[in-house]
């Protein structure tokens, strides 16, 4: 006969003695072996052991079927990293070249050149979203076995490394000294917290390096937002306002 709705909730409630059922199983061995006569006389205590340890593997089953539909979600997203392949062989170099040898002439450039610089710029915006695309599918697939994790995880408090978990870090950490002033500050640090941009950090003395997905770095304290342009720049370096009406449509 199957398990009935009163033997899942007595499973679900029942204490046992021991943590594990090798305890139980064990307990059990040992008051069979060294007190015959008792287990004679109350064999309901050897008989509640037995209870006990199978309450715990019904236990175990709703555990095991939530891992098995972890594995199906981890294989699923393991096939969908092999379709992506390795990475293609696209070079910006080439086109590179080319454009920056148009544009070092020292000379007004005929219409013919400046629609040359046109094409080798896209050439190389090409090879950019193309990179891009690529970035955000493998950053797709890790989000999404990041929350297969935490869906299996639940409210346990699992440890991945004792030492870190011990460590307590107390204010904010030293790299936020080298954050920018408002209001690019909170721009980035919303950036950060997303996920869409990491830090570098440098030697003593020196300031972190803020690497964004898309390819760009700038030293930390350097980074600033224009609202013009919806981009983070160089403060040495500010973009022109204008720098949108060139951007194609996807």
């Amino acid at each position: 006969m199957g398990e009935t709705t009163a033997d899942a909730t007595d499973s679900a409630q029942r204490a046992t003695r021991f943590s594990d059922v090798c305890g139980t199983v064990d307990e059990i061995k040992r008051l069979v072996a060294e007190e015959p006569v008792a287990v004679a006389a109350q064999p309901q205590a050897v008989g509640a052991l037995v209870e006990e340890a199978l309450a715990m593997l019904r236990r175990m089953e709703p555990r095991l079927d939530q891992y098995e539909r972890f594995r199906a979600q981890v294989i699923d997203l393991a096939a969908a990293l092999q379709e992506l392949g390795d990475a293609p062989a696209l070079d910006a170099g080439e086109a590179g070249a080319r454009l920056r040898a148009l544009v070092e002439q020292g000379r007004v450039l005929s219409a013919e050149e400046r629609a040359a610089v046109g094409t080798e710029a896209e050439a190389i915006r090409g090879v950019a979203v193309a990179r891009e695309q690529r970035l955000y599918r493998f950053k797709e697939l890790a989000l999404a076995l990041g929350r297969a994790y935490r869906e299996i995880q639940g409210d346990r408090s699992w440890v991945l490394d004792e030492t870190e978990a011990e460590t307590e870090v107390a204010g904010q950490p030293p790299w936020a000294l080298w954050l920018p002033p408002s209001p690019h500050r909170e721009r980035l640090l919303r950036y950060l917290r997303a996920g869409r941009a990491h830090l570098r950090l440098a030697e003593a003395g020196q300031p972190p390096m803020l690497e964004f997905e898309d390819g760009g770095l700038m030293p930390l304290p350097a980074v600033r937002w224009s609202e013009e342009v919806r981009n983070f720049y160089a403060a040495d370096r500010p973009p022109h306002a204008r720098g949108l009406l060139y951007r194609e449509e996807a």
